[in-house]
């Protein structure tokens, strides 16, 4: 067994440029782990915030990588379910800018073999993210519309997928640059620079959408969600983009965000509308059985072709700097993937 990784690190907050490659020696895998060779790990927006050191419970010194496409190398005692050899998907949070890893058996689900990696690990945080809230959290029926917000990007290309699927239709938000990749997955585009978000999206829909999913928050969780909903309708958080746009922490937008999460449930009771908190490591660690199912099923789902996640860019895993730097400048449409 192979004991030697390169790994991605960052030693200290900072830009992009804290990332450096080291070589560590890996422990053997302990109860309940497996070691995994990393075929392919994705450049998050949670990455970055963790290097801004904003992230939750993460802290610096810490080697990034919420997520990873990988062999199974080797079983720790007591793992079950999984075989040396076996191909895995891994929803991990940190440590997957690397070339192999211990990880928690827990965390895995298995992979397709015949896919390419980097479009199967497009489709592991992305892709449980859009699949649990559009089928979990907020629900749509055939025929009804819902709207996307980031409708271009990793998230919101896959919902556009899942709507289609389920016969719902989606309106997705993007810059006019962008109108290209939201039709061509069937959702109807809106320039969200281009007037009153909200208003536009009442008129399209005739009447508002069930759901709306939401990854930026503050004014706009109020202004061009909730205000987007039809009565009986949900409007899903699951990021707070608006606070480190660009790279940087934006302190304006995380006072807004703290002074506009006041939401009045008389007004919501009134309309019959709900707002939910949506994380996927929050409901990776509730519900792990829950987890590893709907995981499998995304992946199920791209290795059957009717799913398709957008990759933006692959990269080698040394270039993890760079790649993050693509995201945060925020104008390439899909995921950006490191392959060691």
């Amino acid at each position: 067994m192979n004991d030697i990784a390169q790994e991605m690190h960052m030693a200290r907050t900072g830009p992009a440029k804290v990332l450096k490659m080291r070589e560590v020696t890996l422990a053997p895998p302990q109860a309940g782990e497996v070691r995994v060779a990393i075929e392919a790990a994705g450049i998050a927006f949670a990455d970055i915030v963790m290097r801004q050191g904003m992230y939750p419970g993460v802290r610096a010194p810490v080697t990034p990588g919420y997520d990873l496409i990988g062999r199974v190398e080797a079983l720790g005692p007591g793992v079950e379910g999984l075989a040396v050899g076996d191909r895995v998907a891994g929803l991990t949070v940190t440590g997957s800018y690397a070339s192999r890893r211990n990880v928690e058996a827990r965390w895995l689900a298995s992979a397709p073999e015949g896919v390419d990696a980097a479009s199967l690990v497009a489709g592991v945080l992305n892709g449980l993210t859009a699949w649990q809230m559009f089928n979990r959290i907020a629900v749509a029926q055939p025929g009804e519309w819902v709207l996307v917000h980031g409708a271009a990007g990793g998230v919101g290309t896959l919902l556009l997928d899942l709507a289609r699927l389920a016969g719902v239709r989606a309106i997705g938000t993007a810059s006019a640059g962008k109108r290209s990749v939201v039709e061509a997955r069937g959702g109807v585009h809106l320039d969200y620079r281009a007037g009153d978000v909200a208003v536009a999206v009442k008129e399209i829909s005739s009447g508002g959408v069930v759901a709306a999913y939401d990854h930026i928050g503050g004014k706009h969780l109020k202004a061009e969600s909730i205000a987007a909903l039809r009565s009986g309708g949900t409007a899903v958080l699951y990021g707070g983009y608006d606070a480190t746009r660009g790279g940087k922490l934006r302190l304006g937008a995380v006072a807004d965000m703290m002074l506009n999460n006041n939401l009045s449930a008389l007004t919501l009771f009134g309309a019959s509308q709900g707002v939910v908190g949506y994380n996927v490591t929050s409901w990776r660690d509730a519900r792990p059985a829950a987890f590893r199912h709907d995981l499998k099923a995304v992946m199920d789902l791209i290795g059957s072709g009717a799913l398709v996640p957008l990759v933006a860019r692959v990269l080698p895993l040394a270039e993890a700097a760079e790649g993050q730097r693509l995201l945060e400048g925020a104008t390439l449409a899909g995921k950006i993937v490191l392959q060691p």
